[in-house]
């Protein structure tokens, strides 16, 4: 499975953070800040790797 690190911000925000998600949980975030659930924008893709624990270690949460 692919993992992919983002450079995100909340709505209302400046302060950018680094979130690590599965490229299946990009689908469905997505979805969710369509229909406005999450109040979150995804800015930039980062990095992407194989490796969960180095997704993690790479961001600031998971989501």
């Amino acid at each position: 499975m692919t993992y992919r690190i983002w450079e995100a911000r909340n709505a209302g925000e400046d302060t950018t953070y680094l979130v690590a998600m599965s490229a299946m949980r990009e689908i469905s975030l997505r979805e969710e800040i369509a229909r406005g659930e999450r109040l979150i924008r995804l800015l930039r893709l980062v990095a992407e790797t194989e490796d969960r624990n180095r997704a993690r270690r790479m961001a600031d949460c998971e989501i």
